[in-house]
């Protein structure tokens, strides 16, 4: 026994506590009293003596070191207290969180805090729970309840009835993972049990209780605590480019405080290299860095779903908003690579996939969307290789485009659209190689129109047009779809003169490369005939327009939307109040009623023009 622990320690390098844990598993009945020594020689360990000036009992405690720089959290703190009293049964509260919001250092401050309340407190490691019964031993030895001779099946027999007779226990299980693995650990009787994991699924074991980054205001209160020098105003800035995750608000001080590192300097290091940045800063509380806290959950993440994996790198690629699970169904997994795709073809393997990345922390997933914190999101990305970020980068393209609607003019779609733009607006809209997605960017130019955000469609479709053009051909379908957006932008805005300018030339290459019969032929000429009218030119406008309403006609129908379409524009070159007077060039005519047309015939009024 003595030697299995004297080989744990010097040859393996493992401390005190761990050395006697593997020794008590190897040989429990001498092993209990070693890990009862160890547990009280460690300066992670004490034994509070009792108070006897009010006549209370001695606190037997286990906890890590207190951290001294501990701000606010009053909302989480205040919510351990809720349900503790008057309670017979086990109150069971489960912290879940991204890995670095802090989850830990909570629970060990409300021990600290509230240490006088319980007659015993003990911390307990549960990432591994097949170590939980070697120090849930070290517990009933250091309490009393256990002979140091005790074996560990025993002395945990023992210990679990203790608890069910005693009051006043508390008991934390740090950075627990599988519910399952953990519920047969939690004992039963009136006391306190506090679990932290990433892991939001712990409803069948425990209350669940989220932990969310900082508040602005705990994020620079943290930071000028650690940093005396920074102002107010720095620390609002760093803490707002961190998005006020505690780890990384800690290790931006540390390496400040280590560095000389000024806040400006910092945040252009952010900017330039933040993955490696994210590496440096080690805390004495919380000696892992942010980057190697993710990387480890990716690795191990990956060793059970390697799907799991595939679909956060298709995540880190898109904005730091929460991203629609819509993205990822069966009818997008023919542009997904092996296990994903088959995994996206039920909607149970794409749930699966996605609570795998719940359980690990990495991201919060709900029903509808996946959210992934900014610095979690910028650890993923720079951990994919260089040779394989193209094609990661396709992927996310491809996901992204097929989800666009066709038609932004739906208002019902126009929900989709919004949950979408940040994503469309992070990608290379100019760059990119996929149809689909270069599609979806002259479509979100058309959706700008249509909510009335007229320059920044102006500017996305001018910045399309400008760079399509060049890099796909003037006469790409895609370049001259870009170009009439730009141009009824402008139209809109009313730079009538510009908006000709671009407008006949799509005109002009449209019919030389489709024909004049070409539905985007017909449309560039009704936004011609359009400009000619406002331009002062109504003779040639009305021509331009009948012509192409015939040939709407022919092509597709008196009926037609697209047809409808041209008839009313024709019908508002002139005075609204000539709507009814005026010859309509069809066997068709619109009744206006209060100075617009009957629905039966075109859904919006004469005097508005109309955007085809």
């Amino acid at each position: 026994m003595a030697a299995t622990w004297l080989a744990c320690q010097v040859w393996a390098d493992l401390d005190v506590q761990t050395s006697a844990t593997v020794a008590a598993l190897v040989c429990p009945v001498i092993g209990a009293a070693l890990a009862a020594w160890a547990g009280h020689s460690g300066e992670q360990k004490a034994v509070a003596a009792s108070d006897s000036s009010n006549g209370r009992s001695e606190v037997v405690y286990s906890l890590p070191p207190r951290n001294p720089s501990f701000v606010g959290r009053d909302i989480q703190l205040a919510a351990f207290e809720n349900g503790i009293e008057e309670r017979t049964s086990t109150v069971v509260q489960v912290l879940h969180g991204i890995g670095g919001v802090g989850k830990t250092t909570l629970s060990t401050e409300y021990a600290y805090r509230r240490l006088e309340r319980y007659g015993l407190v003990w911390w307990i490691d549960a990432e591994t729970p097949s170590m939980i019964g070697g120090q849930l031993t070290s517990l009933g030895v250091a309490a009393g309840w256990v002979k140091t001779a005790a074996d560990i099946p025993s002395a945990l027999r023992e210990v679990r009835l203790q608890f069910s007779r005693t009051d006043r226990w508390l008991l934390i299980f740090d950075n627990a993972e599988d519910p399952a693995a953990l519920a047969q650990w939690v004992p039963q009787g009136p006391g306190h049990v506090i679990i932290t994991s990433r892991n939001p699924a712990w409803e069948l074991v425990g209350e669940p209780v989220a932990v969310d980054p900082f508040s602005r205001a705990e994020s620079v209160a943290l930071m000028r605590r650690l940093s005396p020098t920074l102002s107010s105003a720095e620390a609002n800035d760093i803490a707002g480019r961190l998005e006020d995750l505690p780890l990384a608000v800690a290790q931006a001080c540390s390496l400040m405080n280590e560095t000389g590192m000024s806040a400006a300097e910092y945040l252009k290091e952010l900017d330039r290299n933040g993955r490696d940045l994210l590496e440096d800063g080690r805390l004495p509380t919380y000696p892992t860095p942010l980057t190697q806290v993710v990387v480890t959950a990716l690795r191990r993440m990956e060793e059970e779903s390697p799907a799991a994996v595939q679909l956060l790198e298709i995540c880190s690629m898109m904005a730091a908003e929460p991203i629609p699970v819509e993205l990822f169904t069966p009818e997008v997994a023919v542009a997904l690579e092996e296990p994903l795709a088959a995994q996206l073809q039920t909607t149970l393997g794409m749930r699966r996939t996605l609570g795998w990345i719940s359980r690990y922390g990495l991201a919060r997933v709900d029903g509808k969307s996946i959210l992934l914190h900014r610095l979690v999101q910028l650890v993923i990305s720079g951990s994919i290789d260089a040779e394989r970020r193209p094609e990661i980068r396709r992927t996310a393209d491809e996901v992204l485009g097929n989800l666009c609607p066709a038609d932004s003019k739906k208002t019902s779609s126009w929900a989709l659209w919004d949950r979408l733009m940040p994503h469309l607006l992070a990608s290379d809209l100019v760059t990119t190689r996929s149809t689909a997605l270069r599609s979806a960017a002259h479509a979100l130019a058309w959706y700008l129109i249509e909510r009335g955000e007229l320059e920044r469609s102006r500017q996305l479709a001018a910045t399309l047009y400008e760079h399509w053009r060049v890099s796909l051909g003037p006469d790409d379908r895609q370049t001259l779809s870009a170009a009439h957006t730009l141009g009824t932008a402008l139209w809109r805005q009313g730079r009538y003169v510009e908006s000709q300018d671009v407008t006949v030339e799509v005109y002009k290459r449209s019919g030389q490369a489709f024909g004049r019969d070409h539905l985007s032929t017909l449309n560039a000429a009704d936004r011609v005939a359009s400009n000619l009218r406002e331009l002062g030119q109504p003779r040639e406008a009305r021509a331009l327009h009948e012509d192409t309403l015939k040939r709407k006609e022919r092509i597709f129908g008196e009926e037609h939307l697209e047809t409808l379409g041209t008839a009313h524009t024709w019908l508002w070159i002139f005075e609204p109040s000539d709507c009814t007077r005026r010859a309509w060039p069809s066997t068709r005519r619109p009744t206006c009623v209060g100075g617009g047309c009957s629905a039966t015939t075109i859904p919006i009024r004469c005097s508005r023009p109309m955007t085809w």
